[in-house]
């Protein structure tokens, strides 16, 4: 089920569609009350008696009366007294359309006077009806009376206010527009609803939340936060990841530095770029922090003209040779090279978990970009050496059925997944 803030979410995400669908309603209203006939309201007053009563029992008439009054408001708009209206003025209308158009209520403070308002397509008609009906219902009533006591007492109504002038009803166009706005709303907000449930495509944190079981732990920018209101959103995932507890790592316990995979569903932009800032605002910290790209068929980290990542695995270059150090306060770089090989094989080897555990004494944080899950078993592969996994979700790109099964494949070799990240503005970046 949709909760509360997530359907709020879902609104301010579609308010296009809400909007449509109210303003719809709003102009079929508004249409209808156009091509509908103008009505014209005339009332008249009816009051309650008995006859023949008497001081002593006016107690007891009083409580009659109100009764009365009570099944009269009732009976003026039924089809009995509405029928011998449409039969007494030869009306095309039925009885119960006419029914439609009385509307019978006690004047206020509790009172033997009932006020009848009927409708009409015009003055001369909603009057005519007006007289008739009251003629007919007290001609109607009279023949159910009977007295109710010794004393010949009998229940009579009569007309206090004849058909007063009509008056042209409430503007239609303002009613009708009105009851459409309000069906505009219910309609919207299943319209949003239906929409929010059925799309495929992950477009707000709640969903992701929803589709992985996994926390959203932050919401960064894909693109190069060259101002620093940009980096405030990689701020906050730092201290995420800082108050984190260590995890085992490959049954050994980790007291050094700490290696976080980020990866994808399943082919995603924006990884790349994620992991690069993310260890900008690491390595901001005073910390030492490398980045390890692991995704050689992705969006390269830094110059692929150098040996990288596979070559250190293939045996070809040493770390020292791969490895770009940065001197201006950003994390070095150990870029993926070129791989000729099954990327997933390569890592799987015992040199991937030797490198690992060499960067953890001389790094703070290992930030490890890695293929898209479902894409290759790489991902799953390499998140074994690391203390934590966190999913890179593009919202309007990733798809919910694509980040369940993510999760669940992670999940079958036992990999630590800490959340989800949103990375709202995706972008190719190189770190420079």
């Amino acid at each position: 089920m949709m909760d509360g803030s997530e359907f709020l979410a879902a609104i301010r995400l579609r308010w296009r569609l809400f909007l449509t669908v109210v303003v719809a309603c709003v102009a079929i209203g508004v249409g209808c009350a156009l091509v509908a006939p103008a009505g014209y309201v005339s009332t008249v007053q009816l009051l309650v008696a008995i006859d023949g009563s008497t001081t002593s029992s006016a107690y007891q008439n009083d409580e009659v009366v109100s009764g009365r009054v009570n099944s009269y408001v009732a009976l003026l708009t039924s089809e009995a007294v509405t029928q011998r209206v449409v039969d007494d003025l030869g009306l095309t209308t039925s009885a119960r359309d006419l029914a439609g158009d009385v509307n019978a209520t006690i004047v206020p403070p509790r009172t033997a006077v009932i006020d009848v308002a009927v409708t009409g397509e015009s003055p001369d008609q909603a009057r005519l009806l007006a007289d008739t009906l009251a003629r007919e219902f007290i001609t109607y009533t009279d023949a159910l009376e009977s007295p109710t006591g010794a004393d010949d007492q009998k229940v009579h109504t009569s007309v206090v206010t004849s058909a007063s002038v009509p008056q042209a009803g409430l503007p239609r166009p303002l009613t009708f527009g009105a009851l459409g706005a309000l069906v505009g709303l219910v309609l919207g907000s299943v319209a949003v609803w239906l929409r929010a449930r059925t799309d495929p495509v992950i477009r707000t944190p709640e969903r992701a939340a929803a589709a992985a079981g996994l926390p959203v732990i932050g919401s960064v920018a894909g693109a190069d936060p060259a101002a620093g209101e940009d980096l405030e959103g990689y701020r906050r995932l730092r201290t995420r990841l800082r108050s984190t507890t260590t995890t085992a790592v490959a049954g050994e316990a980790t007291e050094r530095g700490r290696a976080w995979v980020l990866t994808c569903a399943d082919g995603e932009s924006g990884g790349a770029a994620v992991a690069s800032n993310l260890g900008r605002a690491l390595a901001v910290g005073g910390e030492r922090v490398i980045l390890v790209d692991a995704n050689p068929a992705g969006p390269a980290i830094a110059d692929e003209s150098e040996p990288g990542l596979f070559q250190v695995l293939a045996g070809s270059a040493t770390v020292d040779q791969a490895v770009r150090r940065q001197l201006d306060g950003r994390p070095d770089v150990l870029p993926a090279g070129s791989c000729e090989e099954e990327p997933g094989d390569m890592l799987a080897t015992p040199g991937m978990r030797m490198l690992v555990h060499r960067l953890r004494i001389e790094y703070s944080h290992i930030v490890i970009a890695a293929p898209p899950v479902l894409r290759t078993v790489a991902a799953s592969v390499v998140s074994e050496y690391a203390d934590g996994v966190l999913l890179v979700v593009v919202p309007g790109t990733t798809r919910r059925r694509e980040l369940t099964r993510a999760v669940e494949k992670l999940g079958a070799t036992g990999v630590p997944v800490v959340g989800t990240v949103m990375c709202v503005e995706p972008a190719d970046h190189r770190w420079r």
